[in-house]
């Protein structure tokens, strides 16, 4: 297994929330088409949660798009590592993968915090 510190901080920089873990774990265990409609209902999540934990997913090279909808298929072998890694950690130490993806700074935030930050005069 890869360190811990770095499936951490994957799961933090890459799924960056619990919807997209879950779907995660849900597609890998479940390697078949699925549309946002079906994700929702498994889920119980809204269409937005899932639409945006899809594209991290996507963006993170771990599903892609086809046939109008979705499914797992990582992009590398260190992406499927990385996938089975963190499900491996997520069953021992679910606490700490959920509290690296809460503590994950939302670059939303930051970027609204950072448009009303004061600039020092010079």
């Amino acid at each position: 297994m890869l360190p811990e510190d770095m499936l951490l901080h994957f799961a933090a920089s890459s799924i960056r929330s619990v919807w997209a873990l879950e779907l995660l774990l849900l597609m890998k265990k479940n390697p078949q088409m699925w549309n946002v409609g079906e994700l929702v209902t498994q889920l119980r999540g809204s269409d937005a949660a899932i639409s945006e934990a899809m594209q991290r997913l996507q963006d993170a090279g771990l599903v892609i798009q086809a046939e109008g909808g979705f499914r797992y298929a990582p992009s590398s072998t260190e992406n499927e590592t990385l996938a089975n890694d963190l499900e491996a950690l997520y069953r021992l130490k679910p606490v700490a993968v959920v509290s690296a993806i809460a503590k994950a700074p939302n670059i939303k935030l930051q970027i609204l915090s950072d448009a009303f930050k004061l600039k020092k005069k010079d």
